[in-house]
C-alpha cells in the first residue's frame, strides 16, 4: 500500500513514480565489489548500503543523543513516553532541539564517535578510495523535529575548497522511516547532461565566497527540480546501521518529518587523506560557529549586503 509522505510543502504517494525507491548496493558491498560500487556512484550519484554499521552500536549512540538533547532543558520529549521512543512534546519545535553539529561533547562522545568514525566506515572508504581516509573533524549531527525538512541542494556550495573526490556518509542514528524524513535523491544529477547549467552555476558556487544568504538550498520545492530538469525523485526507508554515500554534485534533500518523533541523523565527509582538504572544517574548534549557522536547515535571513538565492538563480538563468 503506498504512503503519503512530503517532499517540502508536496505530497507523494510512496513509491510512486514521482517518489520512487532507492537502488540497493548492499550486495555489491557484500561481495567486496569495490569497482562496483565506484561505477553505481559515477553513474547515479550515490550508493545506499543497509548493514554498513553494527545495528547495536548505533542504537546506542542514538540513546546517547537523545539523552544530551534531554539534558538541554524542559519540554524536549513527551514525559508519558520512554526516552528511547523519541516522541518530542507537541510544543517542540523550531529551536526545541538542540544545535548539535560541529565537534562537541556530544558529536565526539565515545559512543557516538563509535559510529562515524568506527571501523566499518574506515575500512570502506579505505576500500572505495584505495588509499588511506580521512574524514572531516566537523560533524552534521542533527535532531529534525514535525515538519522540518532540508531542501534540494548540493554539498560542494557548502564545502568545495578542497578535493573534488569527497563524498558524504549519510547515517541515520536508529529506524527512520520515510515519513521521518528520509534522504531524497535525483539519480545521475552529479553527472547527467541535462544537469550541466545547473553544475556550472549553482553547483560550483562557493556560497560564502559569493555572499549568498539563507540556508544556500537550491529550492524548497521539488517540483522545480521536476520541471526544470524533467527528473523525479527516489528515496527509502532506513534501519539503523544503513548509510547512504554520495558525491557532493549529487542533488539531494529529505523528506519532511511528519511524525512526533525526534528524527536523528549524521553527514560525515571522507576523502583520501592524500588529497587537499577544506581547512574550514579540520580542526578542534570552529570560531565561525560562534554566531549563527550561516548555511542550512538554522540558517538566519538575508542581511543588506548579501544576495538571495533567488536573486543568484535569476543572475544564472535558472530562475
Amino acid at each position: 500500500m503506498a504512503l503519503q509522505v512530503s517532499l517540502g510543502d508536496r505530497v507523494y504517494s510512496y513509491p510512486s513514480k514521482e517518489l520512487g525507491e532507492l537502488a540497493d548496493h548492499t550486495p555489491l558491498y557484500e561481495n567486496q565489489d569495490w569497482g562496483g560500487l565506484r561505477t553505481e556512484l559515477a553513474r547515479l550519484g550515490y550508493v545506499r548500503i543497509r548493514g554498513l554499521h553494527d545495528r547495536e552500536v548505533v542504537l546506542k549512540a542514538r540513546r546517547a543523543v537523545l539523552e544530551h538533547i534531554a539534558q538541554t532543558g524542559e519540554g524536549k520529549f513527551d514525559p508519558s513516553q520512554p526516552l528511547e521512543s523519541g516522541v518530542l512534546d507537541s510544543r517542540c519545535g523550531r529551536g526545541c532541539i538542540p544545535f548539535m553539529e560541529g565537534r562537541n561533547c556530544i558529536t565526539h562522545s565515545q559512543d557516538v564517535k563509535a559510529v562515524l568514525e568506527g571501523n566499518p566506515p574506515m575500512e570502506f572508504f579505505r576500500n572505495l578510495l584505495e588509499a588511506e581516509p580521512r574524514t572531516f573533524d566537523f560533524k552534521w549531527l542533527r535532531g529534525v523535529h514535525k515538519e522540518a525538512f532540508t531542501g534540494a541542494h548540493v554539498d560542494n556550495v557548502y564545502m568545495g575548497r578542497g578535493t573534488t573526490e569527497l563524498y558524504t556518509m549519510w547515517t541515520p542514528m536508529g529506524d527512520v522511516t520515510v515519513d521521518m524524513g528520509t534522504l531524497a535523491v535525483v539519480e545521475g544529477s552529479n553527472n547527467d547532461k541535462k544537469f550541466n547549467k545547473l553544475q556550472e552555476t549553482y553547483g560550483s558556487c562557493d556560497l560564502e565566497a559569493e555572499n549568498v544568504s539563507g540556508t544556500g538550498w537550491f529550492t524548497e520545492d521539488p517540483g522545480e527540480v521536476e520541471t526544470k530538469f524533467n527528473c523525479n525523485w527516489k528515496t527509502s526507508d532506513f534501519s539503523a546501521g544503513d548509510v547512504l554515500i554520495f558525491t557532493t554534485r549529487t542533488l539531494h534533500m529529505s523528506t519532511k518529518n511528519l511524525t512526533n518523533k525526534c528524527r536523528i541523523s549524521c553527514d560525515t565527509r571522507w576523502q583520501r587523506q592524500d588529497r587537499p582538504v577544506d581547512s574550514r572544517f579540520i580542526g578542534e574548534s570552529f570560531p565561525w560557529l560562534n554566531a549563527a549557522p550561516k548555511h542550512g536547515l538554522w540558517a538566519e535571513g538575508k542581511s543588506e549586503e548579501c544576495s538571495t538565492m533567488q536573486e543568484m538563480k535569476v543572475k544564472w538563468g535558472l530562475s
